[in-house]
């Protein structure tokens, strides 16, 4: 009853936090010390094989088990099971060396906390050791020295401004694209530890307090101001022209989406126009990337958020919110033609939001918007069954939610045009980039450092305002 209840009240704080606004996070960057972090490494698991040289597992009890080469681990309600020993969770597991779970070793040392009937492992160690597992995945070390000091800037950032995001589970962040991917000592590099032993400490700030950012692996020109992804307004998250074309893989790219693709996209997002019959852009923002889709059917039209869709068709799917749609009579090369800006006009202000995360659970990302009322938030706390309706609910409340900023009108196809798409039978959307396009774009960084970029200059393009601070 005592561990429902903290997690009940750690789920219930951590909601509070990001509704509260940025002001209130109190994350003062005069020093970032290289303190611990916890990093849940394997959600929810019945089973497992520790690694490691004279490893020792130690219970709340005192009760102790050598494994003096590793052996296998597994779940038996609120025990774990080794070397035919239980041991009651939380459990702590040191080794003398080379400590590890399945194929992945970690430095520090290991816990496991109770996960339903399975368990979670934790690994806890300090952050600048967290940081090395990270930045090759993020970031190919053969790149320039000083994207990687910027990449390493901002993970740093990153973790210190979500501390605590997972506490009601146990561990702070977890070791995913939720968080950041991390991989332990098996990701470590001598090249991008250098440039987590070169940025020690620093944090990219603002107004003298931890910023949050976010970062994605191409613009594919420009980037996207977060009012048009996830809604708010933060003064350094705004849509920024690329200095320089990138060189991607990712700089141009084709997809065919057919009516029911579509059309289930919009489900997903609790709208039902019918049998689609035409899908058309309705706003765009200043640099041509895609606000606003409108889906034509024979119940209806409905608008709904570019981002939003591109997460119900699937973001590696949909690649990206830059994209122009074909029609049916062209091809995708003639499609690609820059019309003259339409009039603009304001939209509704969006709900200010106080933290994001790259890639995060959408429920906590709605939470943090301000989609739910405080009403809702605590059923859904008190109420985890009720987590798929609350997570349709949100979607179909963000579907159709406006941007603050300045977005460009595009005009309404004729119902001629509508049938040319519907005889092409699908609708090809020739695009750019692949990402949110929020904060930095991971190429864009490669290719100013290429050209002589200095980190601070990288980081001062994308978050324009921002300073690095220790």
């Amino acid at each position: 009853m005592t561990n429902r209840i903290y997690s009940f009240t750690a789920v219930f704080m951590l909601f509070m936090l990001f509704s509260l606004g940025e002001t209130s996070v109190v994350c003062r960057a005069e020093a970032v010390p290289n303190s611990g972090i916890k990093i849940g490494v394997a959600q929810n698991v019945a089973s497992g094989q520790l690694l490691g040289k004279g490893v020792k597992l130690r219970d709340a009890s005192g009760t102790t088990v050598s494994l003096p080469s590793g052996g296998a681990v597994t779940a038996s309600g609120e025990y774990v099971r080794a070397a035919s020993r239980q041991l009651r969770l939380p459990v702590r597991v040191i080794a003398g060396s080379n400590l590890g779970w399945d194929k992945t070793r970690y430095r520090g040392s290991l816990s496991f906390v109770q996960s339903g009937q399975n368990f979670t492992v934790v690994n806890e160690l300090d952050l600048e050791s967290y940081l090395r597992g990270i930045l090759k995945i993020e970031m190919n070390p053969a790149w320039p020295k000083e994207a990687l000091r910027a990449q390493a800037i901002l993970a740093r950032t990153f973790a210190v401004k979500n501390k605590g995001r997972f506490a009601s589970k146990g561990y702070d962040l977890d070791a995913t694209e939720n968080s950041q991917i991390y991989r332990g000592v098996n990701a470590e590099d001598t090249r991008t530890d250098a440039a987590v032993r070169d940025t020690v400490g620093q944090v990219l700030t603002y107004n003298g307090q931890v910023a949050s950012i976010f970062y994605h692996s191409d613009s594919g020109g420009s980037t996207a101001d977060v009012s048009h992804v996830w809604g708010g307004s933060f003064p350094y998250l705004v849509a920024r022209p690329e200095t320089t074309a990138s060189g991607s893989p990712y700089s141009d790219w084709q997809l065919t989406l057919t009516p029911a693709q579509v059309a289930s996209a919009m489900s997903k997002l609790n709208v039902d126009v019918g049998s689609v019959r035409g899908m058309e852009v309705a706003q765009k923002d200043s640099y041509g990337r895609v606000v606003q889709l409108r889906v034509n059917g024979d119940r209806g039209s409905s608008e709904v958020r570019a981002h939003a869709f591109r997460m119900a068709v699937g973001s590696s799917v949909l690649r990206s919110t830059n994209f122009q749609i074909a029609r049916s009579n062209e091809t995708a090369a003639s499609s690609i033609v820059q019309t003259p800006p339409q009039p603009k006009k304001p939209a509704p202000a969006a709900v200010e939001s106080a933290t994001f995360s790259p890639n995060a659970d959408p429920l906590i990302e709605m939470t943090r918007s301000g989609v739910f009322t405080k009403e809702e938030i605590m059923d859904m706390l008190l109420n985890p069954d009720k987590r798929g309706e609350y997570l349709k609910k949100g979607m179909a409340r963000i579907s159709g939610s406006s941007s603050s900023a300045p977005v460009v009108v595009e005009p309404t196809p004729s119902p001629a045009e509508k049938r040319e798409q519907l005889s092409f039978g699908g609708f090809t959307l020739v695009g750019k980039g692949w990402g949110h396009g929020v904060g930095l774009s991971q190429w864009g960084a490669k290719a100013m450092a290429d050209r002589g970029a200095s980190c601070e200059a990288i980081l001062s393009h994308y978050f324009p305002g921002t300073k690095i601070g220790k």
